[in-house]
């Protein structure tokens, strides 16, 4: 019992000697904790925003008819028509027999895609090309090109959308244009040779009335859609029924957009070539498909928080984008995905932001609250963007910029309008950070 107690005394005494030692050793540990060491989470830095537009965006060749007018509140007007050439179908009716019109029907059908109030009638215009549809030297068509097409137009048809359903609209154009087709091609006229088929039918355009059109709409096209069909029959034929399809030129076909800018923000600023600090846009961004615009983010005082401590480290950073309550609806809906591209000095991108594993470009989550409209918003994990953005200066800073993807840049007229870090509605950065008061 006596060496028992011996060897527990022993053990104590060691325990207090070395506790002793730990203490007098880390005290400069206690120190960092205490007051060299400070988690700092901050929200207002400060963000500057510029809309940028893109001067044209390539439209031919989207296999999409993009057709009528939708009004936004607060950047105006923006029109859609759709100019469709048709390449030469096969005709089989042998020339020996007698054949009779019966009728030339545009056969379009919708992809369920509006913007606009779709409970109103909407009327289209149909025009008759007058010149060749022919792609610019680099192969493509644009959202500002235009070719030129017969001032009054040979067909309207009034309807009411239905959208989010795939709905077949047939418009009848006129007999006389439909009788003349069939007898040249009956008659192997040379005008409607494979050679020169084009040169002599140059396509169509889908234009909206000015006056009785509130919703801008999509239609698919291919082989079968969007397509003229011509129907006739053989006089004493057993089957007498027939139907020549001109089928789209699926190359050439493209949509132009025109964005009417009066009495809105943007009207004062040229058409091409134009970037417009967000103080200048009632502290506004912009992002919308169709007519191109997207906005730049710049972070001109990150570097600020390095005089803070000898070390700082950003444990997190989240980007929070709230669109700007009243300007997105039934009609007009929120995106589901917006990106963020990361550009150098020269805005040339050089890469994107992506997930976490560094694979996926990260798209915007869309956070909805259903209680309050008010509060939907956008979030991007933009931590490695900002942790290697800290420190960098000059040619090596990077600028991040707000997009659609292409396809909705070019098939659509999808929209977002978001407050600047004064606006209505701000644009939050949210960092977490630690600051290493030395080493």
């Amino acid at each position: 019992m006596h060496k028992l107690l011996i060897v527990i005394g022993f053990c104590l005494v060691t325990f207090l000697g070395v506790i002793s030692c730990y203490d007098e050793r880390n005290t400069f540990g206690d120190r960092l904790v205490d007051s060299d060491l400070r988690n700092i989470s901050m929200d207002t830095s400060t963000i500057v925003m510029t809309a940028v537009l893109i001067d044209s965006l390539e439209t031919s060749g989207k296999q999409v008819v993009l057709a009528g007018r939708y009004v936004h509140p607060v950047w105006g007007k923006v029109s859609a028509a759709s100019y469709i050439p048709y390449v030469r179908p096969q005709y089989s009716t042998e020339a020996d027999v007698t054949v009779k019109f019966d009728s030339l029907m545009l056969v379009l059908s919708s992809s369920g895609d509006f913007v606009g109030d779709t409970t109103l009638q909407q009327r289209y215009f149909i025009h008759l090309l007058t010149e060749k549809i022919i792609l610019n030297d680099n192969g493509y068509l644009y959202n500002n090109s235009s070719f030129a097409y017969e001032s009054e137009p040979m067909a309207s048809y009034s309807f009411i959308p239905r959208p989010h359903v795939t709905e077949k609209l047939e418009i009848r154009l006129p007999d006389e244009l439909g009788q003349d087709l069939l007898t040249r091609f009956h008659n192997h006229d040379e005008s409607v040779a494979i050679n020169h088929f084009e040169d002599y039918f140059k396509g169509i355009v889908i234009m909206p009335d000015e006056k009785q059109s509130y919703s801008l709409l999509s239609f698919q096209v291919s082989d079968s859609l969007s397509a003229l069909v011509l129907h006739y029959h053989i006089e004493g034929g057993y089957e007498n029924q027939q139907k020549l399809v001109f089928s789209p030129n699926t190359t050439t076909q493209f949509n132009q957009l025109i964005h009417e800018r009066h009495g809105t923000p943007m009207e004062p600023y040229p058409l091409k070539k134009v970037e417009i600090p967000s103080e200048k846009l009632g502290n506004r961004g912009i992002l919308f498909s169709g007519i191109g615009w997207y906005t730049r983010l710049e972070f001109p005082y990150l570097n600020n928080i390095m005089e803070q401590g000898e070390y700082i480290h950003i444990e997190k950073a989240g980007l929070k984008i709230y669109p700007e309550y009243g300007t997105y609806s039934g009609y007009n809906a929120l995106p589901d995905s917006i990106f963020l591209y990361i550009a150098d000095e020269n805005n040339v991108v050089t890469d994107a932001v992506k997930d976490y594993l560094g694979k996926q470009v990260q798209g915007g989550k869309l956070v909805k609250d259903d209680l309050f409209l008010g509060n939907a918003y956008y979030y991007f994990d933009v931590t490695k963007f900002m942790k290697d953005e800290l420190g960098t200066s000059g040619k090596y800073k990077h600028n991040l910029q707000l997009v659609f993807n292409s396809d909705d840049y070019t098939k659509t007229l999808k929209n977002l309008t978001f407050g600047d870090p004064n606006g209505q509605h701000p644009i939050i950065l949210q960092l977490n950070y630690k600051i290493y008061e030395s080493y």
